[in-house]
């Protein structure tokens, strides 16, 4: 059957994502697909031909230089400029989806039957109680229509973006690589934010020995999160559904049929684990025929995660003291789905934040996500990404950051001293 399936023709190609903005800010990609591509190359067409075969002396420049002003004039006015105003339209509409509350997600209800006649016992069905309660289990988080869509709109921009990258790949083999970026990241996503709200203190020491070693891996966020359920489970009210999110399995209300978000990153974390060590897919078709064993694992993981939705990311940009209000006023980037260009919110706080620092707005205020995430500049990418710790230094290694998605590892000697500061026995030094 194997080989069979090897030999069997290819499927015919799968057209290219639409990628909106993606040429120059202004056009879509692919750009035979943009109408505002074909209308600005129809337009200077058109003019150059006009003025071109014109017998008339319209001015006294040379044909050439009037060909090309008038060119230039009516791209720019009807070409260039309706795709400048469909993108600040866009950004409108993406901004008010932003800021739109999110559904309150409520259990449906059984309709109850129409009365009817008590039955005999033994005329009586057996009940069926575990089925049921199952069931209920199961509509706490019912499931999305596209949950993929909903992470790169509503999700941390390391999340959202890494899922993006998994939809825009061409070949299943690319997508399957990309499917278990998404599941790492959304693992330190997850990992990060316990941090940040104080949870899960004692287990800080397991993240410094490891970070203090070889360095972190998928394996490292979940297992700390394994060891946290408890903590959280003690803790419900500290994060609404972070309780749910986070049960593993143990707890009197879970079984083997409910998993969450643990149980669907484990398997993930062994999926990578399998590539990891030379079980790689070696052709298309076992690619995805694993992808679509675990993209389903990814989306079901990700409808867990829905609580992140509440809670967005923010890098801040200045910290201002008002004098007439007694409050600082915060101007941050909001980090959150999968648009590169962030917008820009202000706000009020009654305590200073740190200035070019990742923050967790949390309903008590901006609780900083330090020294797990930052945001550094990449020298392979030319621009600032959004990293997670990585290691410290040791020997001539020196301490870094590692970017989500591409893996870059970033150089910080300051993180040793972030490092040092968390909870556990003073790091050796050799």
């Amino acid at each position: 059957m194997r080989r069979a399936t090897s030999l069997a023709p290819p499927g015919p190609p799968q057209p290219s994502p639409r990628r909106y903005n993606a040429v120059l800010r202004l056009y879509d990609a692919p750009l035979h697909r943009d109408w505002a591509f074909w209308l600005t190359v129809g337009l200077a067409a058109l003019t150059a031909a006009a003025i071109g075969t014109s017998t008339e002396q319209a001015s006294g420049l040379p044909r050439w230089l009037d060909t090309l002003l008038a060119v230039l004039t009516f791209t720019l006015l009807f070409g260039v400029t309706p795709a400048w105003a469909r993108l600040r339209i866009r950004r409108w509409r993406w901004r008010k989806q932003q800021l739109r509350p999110p559904p309150p997600v409520s259990t449906p209800r059984e309709t109850a039957p129409p009365h009817a006649p008590t039955p005999s016992p033994e005329s009586a069905p057996p009940r069926e109680p575990a089925r049921r309660e199952s069931a209920r289990r199961e509509s706490a988080y019912p499931p999305s229509p596209d949950p993929l869509a909903t992470a790169r709109r509503a999700l941390p921009h390391p999340v959202a973006r890494t899922v993006h990258e998994m939809q825009r790949a061409h070949t299943p083999k690319e997508r399957h690589e990309a499917l278990l970026e998404a599941a790492e990241t959304l693992a330190v996503t997850t990992a990060g934010l316990l941090q940040a709200h104080g949870i899960g203190e004692r287990n800080l020491a397991e993240l410094r020995a490891a970070l203090t070693g070889a360095g972190t891996t998928f394996g490292t966020w979940t297992v700390w999160l394994h060891h946290v359920c408890r903590v959280v489970r003690q803790r419900p009210d500290v994060v609404p559904g972070l309780a749910e999110a986070l049960r593993d399995g143990s707890g009197p209300a879970a079984g083997p049929d409910d998993p969450g978000l643990v149980q669907f990153l484990d398997r993930l974390k062994g999926e990578r684990n399998r590539t990891s060590h030379g079980d790689k897919p070696r052709t298309q078709e076992e690619a995805s025929l694993r992808l679509a064993e675990h993209q389903l694992l990814l989306e079901r993981a990700l409808i867990c995660a829905q609580f992140l939705h509440g809670l967005p990311w923010l890098l801040t940009v200045s910290c201002a003291y008002q004098r007439r209000t007694g409050t600082f006023e915060v101007v941050a980037d909001h980090l959150m789905g999968d648009h590169p260009d962030f917008d820009r919110l202000t706000f009020p706080c009654p305590a200073p934040v740190a200035d070019d620092t990742v923050y967790v707005l949390s309903p008590a205020g901006p609780v900083a996500l330090s020294p797990f995430v930052a945001s550094l500049y990449c020298a392979q990418c030319g621009r600032r990404e959004i990293c997670h710790a990585h290691r410290t230094g040791r020997r001539n290694r020196p301490a870094a950051y590692k970017s989500f998605g591409r893996g870059h590892v970033i150089p910080c000697p300051g993180l040793d001293d972030e490092i040092a500061a968390l909870p556990g026995p003073p790091p050796s030094r050799p």
